[in-house]
């Protein structure tokens, strides 16, 4: 019988829908979004609707919670850089979190686990296995806000003493939500055109396979304290143009890759951005299978025309 409750917040999304899958064997599943989830059934789980600005109290959910979840958030891009949008970075990003925790100081809680982003690093990043002994330094409003909840939650944890896990993570592939890497599969395909930015940044990447294992990880063991995990796989970042160039020689056709400038001047993802994952690996026990090879290579497979020649 099912006696353990896991809390998703913001589950409606892909990685909520995968993770309600992954668990609905072992665990009540209470997935909270403000909209229903599309495309998604809801047989066993119980969906409330429920948004983390208005809503006062969290109804029809039980008081003992054996792990909560928490997706809500709002990524990045270029406008992370515009001053303009920092209100709303720190309204999706810090305040619901601390809507929720206000609550939840009425439940009983084992366990928050807290997705936050490869982007409360810098450029250049050093020591970033260190995540106990450095302080990061973001380089744009979507990594300050990230960097914000997760100092909030720190300081939920000393005095309530709950359990927290936080995983730092980059962008997490899955083969049915938009992706850069996708898209230039997808325009190789059709137009036999790949059409990149000439940024010098290159990038991360986790599978969500990968991810869900992290997850599934770190709910094995509760009594573990306040930590920040860097969920990444073992392979170097890549640069755009790299992956266009593999894409490219993977498919085998004449696709033409074109290279046109940005239409902002600062690059806003970390530069130089090399992620240790050795602490997490270790304590977690966890050791990711796809790197970011095999997920390019995953990614062509799935969505290649079949009739194409080699």
């Amino acid at each position: 019988m099912k006696s353990k409750n896991i809390l998703l917040l913001g589950g409606a999304g892909n990685i909520g829908k995968q993770l309600t899958l992954s668990f609905l064997k072992d665990y009540n599943i209470f997935l909270l979004d403000k909209s229903m989830p599309r495309n998604f059934e809801l047989k066993n789980i119980k969906f409330i609707k429920y948004d983390l600005f208005k809503s006062k109290s969290i109804l029809k959910i039980p008081k003992v919670i054996d792990t909560v979840i928490f997706l809500v958030g709002k990524t990045g891009g270029p406008q992370s850089l515009e001053i303009k949008n920092l209100k709303k970075y720190i309204d999706i990003n810090c305040e619901t979190l601390i809507n929720f925790l206000k609550y939840a100081q009425n439940l009983k809680i084992k366990k928050i686990i807290f997705t936050s982003t490869e982007h409360v690093y810098g450029d250049g990043a050093k020591k970033t296995g260190q995540t106990k002994l450095t302080e990061p330094s973001p380089k744009n409003y979507y990594g300050a806000s990230k960097l914000l909840s997760e100092k909030i939650l720190y300081s939920f944890y000393k005095k309530n003493f709950t359990n927290i896990d936080i995983l730092r993570v980059p962008r997490i592939i899955s083969h049915n939500v938009k992706n850069p890497i996708l898209s230039m599969i997808r325009s190789a395909n059709k137009t036999k055109k790949i059409t990149i930015n000439d940024t010098k940044a290159k990038m991360n990447f986790i599978h969500s396979e990968d991810m869900l294992t992290a997850f599934q990880a770190c709910l094995k063991k509760k009594n573990t304290g306040f930590r920040i995990l860097n969920i990444f796989n073992n392979s170097k970042p890549l640069s755009l143009i790299y992956i266009a160039k593999y894409i490219k020689k993977k498919i085998n056709k004449k696709i033409k890759i074109v290279v046109v400038k940005r239409n902002y001047k600062i690059e806003h993802n970390p530069i130089n951005l090399i992620v240790s994952n050795k602490f997490s690996k270790k304590i977690l026990k966890w050791n990711p299978l796809i790197n970011n090879k095999k997920i390019i290579n995953k990614l062509i497979n799935k969505y290649e025309p079949k009739n194409y020649s080699r």
